[in-house]
């Protein structure tokens, strides 16, 4: 039987609040793993589990092997998440630093800078959008405003702009 979200963030808290203390660590890391293990693609709890491993190496015997093992979390929660941008910083991060790769971080942060601003452009045009259903057409003009200064040639938010103002024209 599968799990539904809201218990697999109940087990993702439980597991989180294991670990107060070093000697507790392992302990924290064992609980993410049972909750990766009930739902591989709950990326949620791969990049907890992947953050709790990297804050917990003190009984680790091979390093290569469990840094290797932390990568293929975080390429895991990549591919799970459809390349979700935090997945994406999560696994940039750990190629900069664990890996020392800059150059292989710098194609991971600028996908996920791309894919973050795709999202903002998409939140910013519906919040205009609902603004201006609202009349509040000063607030989704001010929005425009920086929005524009991000995204200066968004069509998107434009023709979310223009939205805002027939409904404010009612």
């Amino acid at each position: 039987m599968h799990k539904s979200p809201h218990e697999l963030r109940q087990m993702l808290e439980a597991a989180r609040s294991v670990s107060h203390s070093p000697a507790e660590d392992a302990q924290g890391v064992k609980a993410l793993r049972e909750v990766v293990g009930f739902c591989p693609a709950f990326v949620p709890g791969r990049l907890a589990l992947s953050r709790a491993m990297l804050l917990n190496k003190s009984e680790v015997t091979d390093p290569q092997a469990y840094f290797t093992e932390i990568e293929h979390t975080l390429r895991d929660a990549v591919e799970a998440s459809g390349d979700d941008v935090s997945s994406l910083i999560e696994l940039a991060h750990f190629t900069d630093v664990v890996r020392d790769a800059p150059q292989d971080a710098e194609p991971l942060f600028a996908e996920a800078a791309q894919r973050a601003l795709t999202l903002l452009e998409a939140a910013w045009a519906g919040q205009i959008g609902v603004l201006g259903q609202q009349d509040k057409l000063d607030a989704a003009l001010k929005i425009a405003e920086m929005a524009g200064k991000v995204l200066p040639q968004s069509s998107r938010i434009r023709e979310a702009v223009e939205f805002a103002r027939q409904c404010s024209s009612r």
